[in-house]
Formats: C-alpha cells, structure tokens, sequence
C-alpha cells in the first residue's frame, strides 16, 4: 500500500447506535472518489393507527382478545437490545387486548426471550419495554442454562427444552421482528422461542449441522425455520406480533396472528421495505451494523446485502468496511462458551477481498488471537479513511449501506 494525501469531503450518512443514540454518522471520502448511497426502499412509520389496525386485523387467528377469553395466566415474550423491535409500542396494545379479555396487568409476565446473550438489566428494559409497562407487569429473563423443562424432540432431531415460565402460561404471546437471517431467512415468529426462550441444549442442537447452502438471508422455508417452528408449536403458541422495522427503528409494518402464516406475510411485506439497488463490482463496500451494532459479535448480520446480492457488490481485491458502533464492547453469547469471544476467527465476507472494521466501542483484545493482527480494526473514521487510501489510491468507487443489516439488494446496476 503507498500513502496518498487526499482532501476529504463529506459523504453520505449511516445509521449508528442503535438503543444508544440511534443516529446519523456523517462519512467523510477522498474528493477524487465515487461514493454512492444505497439505502433500502424503506417505508413511513405507520403510527398507533396502524398499529390498532393490525391488532383489529389478524392473519389465520382469531382477534388476541378473543383468544384470551377465559385465560388467567398470559406470558409474553419480547427480545433483547441485540434485536430492534420496539416493544414498548407494542405492549401496551397488547395489555390493551388482554384488558378486554378481563385479564388484569398484573397477571401478565412479559418474558425476556434473551436466547443466549447477557441477561437484560433495568436499564436495558426501560429501553425495551418502557418504563411504564415495567411498572405494570411482572418481567422476567430467560437463561438458557437453567430453568428449562423437555416438552420433545423434533423431526430433525433437535431435543425442545424451553422456559418453565412460558411452559406454566395459559396463553402465549410472540413479540419480535422480521429481519433477514442467514440460517432462519428472516427472524421472527418461531425463533422468538427456539431458541429465543430455550435451553442451551436445544440452542445447540438448532446452531449445529444446519445446512445453509442453497438456503439462508433473504429466503423463508429453510430447515431451521421449520425446525424452530416444530419447536414452537410443541411449546404452544397462541399468537405472534412482528414488527418490520424502519431505518429509524420505527415500524413500517406490523402483522399479528397465527405463528406461521402471520410470519410469512410479514415476511412480504419485509423483503418489500428492504429491497435495495446497488452497484456491482465496487473498489469499496461500506457496510453499517445497524440496527444490530451494539454488539462486535452482530456485525456478520450486516454482510446481508453482499449474500443477497444477484452479482458481487465488491470486486476481487477489494474492500468491504464493517461499520459497527459496538456501544457495548464485544458482546456476549453462550454458544461462543462463558466468556466474550467469537469462538472462533471473525468471521468475513463472502469473495476475495478484505475485511476492515470500524468499531469505536471494541479493542483489539475483542478479536480472537489469530485475528489481533491479521484483521484491521479502527475506532476513528480518520484511520479507517487513511487504511483505505493508502491501499486504492486517489480514485475509488464506493458504496455505503447506511443499514445493512435490513438491506437485500434486488437489484444491481452499473457504478455511475
């Protein structure tokens, strides 16, 4: 690489921060490079109208109200901050429901389907659920090592052991996003219970041996879809609420109803708000984490417009930059083993080029060992910038995706 003294000006923005400032980051380019901006197709807030709408309106189920006719006992399970649902949107409708059902606040326990990431704190839960609802039901986190009972095994093999607390319910609420996902297609629906509230036990067997070739981000009927479906069905699920989010995390559509049908129309409308048009064969790819960049150990789930892409986004010998707040440091997750570690080389993108990190809140100690000097990780823009430079000169083509984690390019076309 030779350095290259290049003016920098400002560029397009990104999304930065989700849960911990939820922002634009302004990026700034070399004056002599193409930078073009590719945000997804997106789609306006719908509000509390849509969201009423949506509650009055759901797919293969009867209304929640009329399900919780009769029920003494709910549980409704929401997801963590590694996940940009806004649940304190939706539970309050939720309560709402129940309430016209006879069914007192206090005798809802909203369940923290926290999978095997960290338990969620109360401050983590004032962002999720929102201080009111805190205040009104009781709330729970789920640990996947303990407090599981067996309720079966599936078809493919994989031993159903989920939480005790949703197990005793009498009625079973689903509260998540529908966001691609590289095994699952998208999450939502029946991953917000395997392996959302499931032992360690199942949340191995589901991670182990699952084929993805052929399968994965962008698709639906995957095997581990169908395996985390079987799952929840044994475990009894009455009814799901899944959110589309905006680039904002606001919510661009929400469906409700039945665990399967309800999820593939939200899947719809999904791929509709994510598709993206994008140049193929950039010098550079700038990819942002968001709304999955509170966590170094989420930043895979941005490389979704590179694996949905009809032809390479990057060309051979190129760059792709992984813009990740990482607000809270490395992260955490149990299939990685106790400790915060990817268990493994970090993992990179898909054709021949390289891999830089942008991460303010990680250090180099996050990284495996064999990764602490191979892999270049920066916490300024400036130093990202100057990396950069010094390996494509001063004429480069760039592409930024200001929220990668929800892009699916559907479309690619010459760089202009």
């Amino acid at each position: 690489m030779v350095a290259t003294e290049q003016t920098l000006v400002d560029g397009p923005s990104i999304r930065w921060q989700a849960w911990f400032g939820d922002t634009d980051l302004a990026l700034s380019f070399p004056a002599g490079w193409r930078v073009r901006s590719c945000p997804p197709r997106d789609g306006v807030d719908i509000g509390d109208r849509g969201i009423a709408e949506a509650f009055a309106h759901p797919v293969g189920t009867p209304r929640l109200r009329d399900l919780a006719a009769g029920r003494r006992a709910p549980v409704v399970v929401v997801d963590d901050l590694s996940r940009p649902t806004p649940a304190d949107r939706l539970l309050v409708p939720i309560l709402d429901e129940l309430a016209a059902a006879g069914i007192a606040d206090e005798q809802v326990t909203v369940l923290v389907g926290a999978a095997n990431h960290r338990v969620i704190m109360r401050d983590d839960l004032v962002k999720k659920i929102g201080a009111d609802v805190l205040a009104r039901c009781p709330v729970r986190s789920h640990f996947s090592w303990a407090g599981c009972d067996r309720v079966g095994t599936t078809s493919r093999g994989t031993p159903v052991e989920l939480n005790r607390d949703f197990l005793a319910a009498d009625l079973r609420v689903l509260v998540g996003s529908i966001v691609p996902h590289p095994v699952t297609g998208f999450s939502g629906g029946a991953k917000l219970v395997v392996p959302a509230v499931a032992s360690i036990t199942t949340a191995t067997a589901f991670h182990t041996g699952v084929p993805v070739a052929g399968e994965g981000v962008g698709t639906v009927e995957t095997v581990a879809r169908r395996d985390a479906e079987e799952g929840a069905r044994m475990g009894g699920v009455d009814f799901i609420v899944n959110a589309v989010p905006t680039t904002t995390r606001g919510v661009a559509a929400l469906v409700t109803g039945d665990l399967v049908a309800a999820h593939r129309a939200g899947v719809e409308l999904a791929r509709a708000a994510y598709a993206t048009v994008a140049p193929a064969g950039a010098d550079i790819c700038v990819l942002s984490a968001y709304p999955k960049d509170n966590e170094l150990l989420q930043y895979s789930a941005a490389f979704t417009p590179l694996s949905s892409a009809p032809e390479p986004l990057v060309r051979p010998g190129g760059t792709v930059v992984m813009a990740t707040a990482a607000s809270e440091g490395a992260g955490f997750h149990s299939l990685f083993g106790r400790n915060m570690h990817f268990g493994g080389p970090a993992p990179r993108p898909p054709g021949d080029c390289d891999l830089v990190l942008f991460a303010p809140g990680a250090a180099r100690g996050d990284l495996e060992p064999e990764d602490r000097d191979a892999l270049p990780l920066f916490r300024t823009w400036d130093d990202t910038v100057a990396w950069l430079t010094a390996k494509h000169g001063a004429d480069a083509t760039v592409s930024v995706f200001p929220s990668a984690v929800t892009q699916l390019v559907t479309e690619t076309v010459p760089f202009s």
